[in-house]
């Protein structure tokens, strides 16, 4: 492979008082520029945890069913290699922006991205016409394990988990969350009462639950039901709660109101499977009072 280069469209910058470009790579291509490292690899030489064979499928299972709308941020990776920048001019903006010319008996090390850079493969096996979408790259000069080591622990040092609550609230592609936000829209004491950014209430908080506490109700009370309209799904839904809505108006003060609500989830699943015509007077009967 001697004599033989990549040469990459990128941006030069600096962080850290360090150099960095940043390129877009073709899907095509990503297997060949960042082959897989070594798994039989012990720990102290890695710069990248292993593998995860279940991320892996769900990330490509999103990207699949998602073809025209998924989302992924940069890869992150360091050359180790002598590379040449040709900026395409010498006047302002124009140094920043050039050609980096990458050996290829070099190699590129993923710090950040393994998983994405390997799912995408996996879905180009599944969807060729991915190979002519892109993925941008931020690429580093190589500097040693250690300091490869430091950037994959600097990338994900500030990474925050999402609360559960948040991303039912961002997510619109799950049909439960979406009807569960609309119930909220719509349902006079949900909309008073649900905390929609967190998976606990903050103090002196007038809020009673989570979005969170009634995703989890709605999915205990959908499991059983087989209403395959997504309309007809959301009118149950919201006639449902609406119901015990009154119920759980009544019982507000009560401390485990989060438990009731899950309560009522599966027992409405019962009553919906049971009585799916008189549902509504089996439940306007109930004496919760005797629950909580």
């Amino acid at each position: 492979m001697m004599g033989f280069e990549y040469v990459l469209p990128v941006i030069r910058g600096i962080q850290g008082e360090r150099e960095y470009y940043v390129s877009m790579c073709p899907l095509g291509i990503l297997p060949k520029l960042f082959p897989l490292p070594n798994e039989g690899v012990t720990p102290f030489k890695r710069s990248q945890r292993r593998l995860n064979k279940g991320r892996l499928r769900k990330i490509c299972q999103y990207i699949l069913e998602n073809p025209q709308d998924y989302v992924f941020s940069a890869i992150t990776a360091s050359i180790d290699a002598d590379t040449t920048f040709e900026a395409v001019g010498e006047v302002a903006e124009t140094r920043k922006l050039g050609r980096l010319r990458i050996p290829m008996e070099g190699s590129l090390k993923i710090h950040d991205g393994l998983h994405r850079r390997v799912a995408l493969e996996m879905a180009l096996q599944v969807n060729p016409q991915l190979k002519y979408e892109t993925i941008p790259v931020i690429l580093y000069i190589y500097t040693g394990l250690e300091q490869c080591q430091q950037v994959f622990i600097d990338l994900n040092r500030w990474g925050v988990k999402l609360p559960v609550s948040l991303a039912i609230l961002y997510d619109n592609r799950d049909a439960i969350a979406l009807i569960v936000k609309r119930v909220v829209k719509e349902v006079s004491f949900f909309n008073h009462y649900t905390y929609l950014e967190g998976d606990r209430i903050p103090k002196n908080s007038d809020n009673l639950l989570t979005l969170y506490q009634l995703y989890q109700a709605t999915v205990e009370l959908l499991k059983d039901v087989s209403v395959e309209d997504d309309g007809e799904r959301f009118e149950f839904v919201l006639s449902y709660w609406q119901e015990v809505s009154y119920h759980l108006d009544a019982n507000k003060d009560d401390q485990k109101l989060d438990d009731l609500l899950l309560w009522l989830g599966k027992f409405g699943r019962l009553l919906l499977v049971d009585y799916p015509t008189t549902w509504k007077e089996k439940l306007q009967s109930l004496d919760i009072s005797e629950i909580v």
